[in-house]
């Protein structure tokens, strides 16, 4: 392979090898913000609408002033592309607190582990990211953790909790791509006006005075956080390093989801669950040291070629 489009495959536009470590770095953390999803839904008694309204104004706020203040260079408005990426984070914003509130937290993480099963072959088929042994072993690793993982947990009320986190999966593997796919750009200003069709969609179901000071100020800390905390290191993460090996670091994020629950509300995960947990964790954390710690990214070689 040519040199210098390995290296822009692997360290995301030139931008070195630190670059590339700090851009797993942003993933990772971004994963650990996301991962407290199901804890603050768990810890508002809310109603979904509700809490999507709140979440998402607040959300909205957060950025707005992130844009306009912290980073007035990027644009506050979304054009062209960048309003289906917006409109596809909508959709897995309304999917997934009805998910978390009609299935448990552990079957969630579960079926949204499989996001870089279809990143990865999203990026194949659309951008051309050659998918390596390292990264394959990876996934098949990860999958064999989420089937143990999601072992017990098959309930039949679980169907509608279900069928709302795979099509969360599904969006935002896309929605990965799309912006790897367009890194140059923010896509802040996409998830800026994400929330803000959110806040819209919601408050036609939703009912906003039911929220007290204490409520308020989770479902702000909520936004911030898993909002937008995690969206910003995510999407300066992403323009270094590729899509299916984000996607991977992003897998932390699973076994994380129902460790905050367990630890805030004594919702004990199964044996199932901490096994499969075990694996993915020990997956990715390993994906990560083996492509962060210099056996193949340093210098522009793939650990996957």
């Amino acid at each position: 392979m040519n040199t210098t489009n390995s290296q822009e495959a692997v360290l995301g536009e030139g931008l070195g090898e630190g670059n590339y470590r700090i851009g797993f770095l942003f993933i990772a953390i971004s994963a650990i913000a996301w991962s407290t999803g199901g804890m603050f839904v768990r810890i508002l008694p809310l109603d979904a609408w509700t809490i999507l309204f709140w979440r998402s104004l607040f959300a909205t706020g957060f950025l707005a002033v992130y844009l306009c203040v912290i980073r007035p260079k990027y644009s506050l408005f979304p054009k062209g592309h960048a309003m289906i990426v917006a409109g596809s984070l909508a959709l897995t914003m309304l999917a997934f607190i009805p998910a978390c509130q009609l299935t448990s937290i552990a079957n969630v993480a579960a079926i949204y582990v499989t996001t870089p099963v279809f990143t990865a072959i999203l990026a194949w088929l659309w951008l051309g990211e050659k998918i390596g042994p390292t990264t394959i072993c990876a996934v098949v690793t990860i999958l064999i953790g989420s089937c143990v993982l999601v072992e017990g947990t098959s309930s039949a009320s679980d169907f509608f909790g279900s069928s709302f986190a795979f099509a969360t999966t599904l969006i935002t593997a896309a929605v990965t791509v799309f912006i790897r796919g367009h890194r140059e750009q923010s896509p802040l200003a996409s998830v800026c006006l994400a929330n803000i069709l959110v806040s819209l969609v919601s408050l036609c179901f939703a009912a906003p005075l039911s929220a007290n000071l204490r409520d308020l100020v989770w479902l702000a800390l909520f936004g911030l956080v898993q909002v937008v905390m995690a969206f910003v290191l995510f999407s300066a993460g992403l323009r270094r390093v590729p899509a299916s090996q984000g996607s991977l670091i992003g897998a932390i994020e699973t076994p994380l989801a129902p460790l905050w629950v367990w630890l805030g509300f004594g919702e004990t995960p199964s044996l199932s669950t901490l096994i499969g947990g075990t694996i993915i964790t020990v997956a990715a954390v390993g994906y990560f040291l083996a492509m962060a710690g210099g056996r193949g990214c340093p210098k522009g070689e793939n650990v996957d070629e």
